[in-house]
This record gives C-alpha cells, sequence and structure tokens, in this order.
C-alpha cells in the first residue's frame, strides 16, 4: 500500500475526531508520525470557605392536627381555622349536601368540613358544641394555614 498526501491528511482529520493522540506509520523506509496534544484539564482554584459558628436554639412548638379554637370574649364566639393549606369543601361530595348550614347546631367532634391537601381529605372537627353563625369560605375554595372557616357560638 502506497500512502500518498491525501491518505496522509485523512489520517490527521480521523486523528482529531478520535481519542487517540498519536499514529506512526512506516511504509518503504519512510516513517510518518502523526501525533495530538492531549486536552490540558486545568481545574479552577476552590476559593476558601470561612464557616463561622452559629449559636442554635432549640425551638419547640406544638402541632395540632385539628382546628385551632379562638373565642371573641362577647357573645361566646369561638372561630374554627383551617390547621393546613389546601381546598375548602362543604360536603362529602359534590352530589351530597353540605355538613353543616348557618343556623345549625354541632357537636364537639362533629365534622364540619374537608380540607383537601395534596389529593388527601382531611375531616375537619369541631372541638366544641354551639351554633354555626357564618360559614367564612365558599366551597371549593383555596384556604390558607390558621384561616378562619366558621365563626360558632359556644354553648
Amino acid at each position: 500500500m502506497k500512502m500518498d498526501l491525501k491518505d496522509i491528511l485523512k489520517l490527521i482529520d480521523r486523528l482529531e475526531t478520535s481519542s487517540v493522540t498519536h499514529v506512526s506509520v512506516e511504509e518503504e523506509g519512510k516513517k510518518v508520525i502523526i501525533e495530538k496534544q492531549a486536552e490540558v484539564v486545568q481545574s479552577a482554584p476552590v476559593p476558601t470557605i470561612t464557616q463561622y459558628e452559629v449559636p442554635q436554639q432549640v425551638v419547640t412548638t406544638n402541632v395540632q392536627e385539628t382546628a385551632i379554637l379562638e373565642v371573641e370574649e362577647e357573645a361566646n364566639i369561638a372561630y374554627i381555622t383551617s390547621p393546613i393549606v389546601g381546598t375548602f369543601y362543604e360536603s362529602p361530595s359534590p352530589t351530597a349536601g353540605p355538613f353543616v348550614k348557618i343556623g345549625d347546631s354541632i357537636d364537639k367532634g362533629q365534622v364540619l368540613c374537608i380540607v383537601e391537601a395534596m389529593k388527601l381529605m382531611n375531616e375537619i372537627e369541631s372541638d366544641f358544641s354551639g351554633e354555626i353563625v357564618e360559614i367564612m369560605v365558599n366551597n371549593e375554595e383555596m384556604v390558607e394555614f390558621g384561616q378562619k372557616l366558621f365563626k360558632v357560638r359556644v354553648k
């Protein structure tokens, strides 16, 4: 096989696109050596990070899954608030009637609504007996943690 200039140029092109760094060909007493320099990888200097000790405080909180009770001194009015962020539902299903209506008497532990969070239905129960004075959110409305859901006259 006789190599000419075209063959050498093809060999150079192939060498550039491959991971090979050295080719040596000898033919009829003539030798062709093609080398490419390996890519030099330089790393950037890593900045020094100074660590400071921060005094740590231990904060203890009690989180309840039940509704939070806020009582107004006048007329024994209390509010039932949402214990989580989610969607408020006044009934157990779209075709069913609401759990409670304005003027209904409620008992401690009675389910008043559902708040859906992450496809999980959370029943909100009353912490006391009384009468529903006002429903403060609309069906299928987004509610925030601590948002007032019901105004209740406590018995």
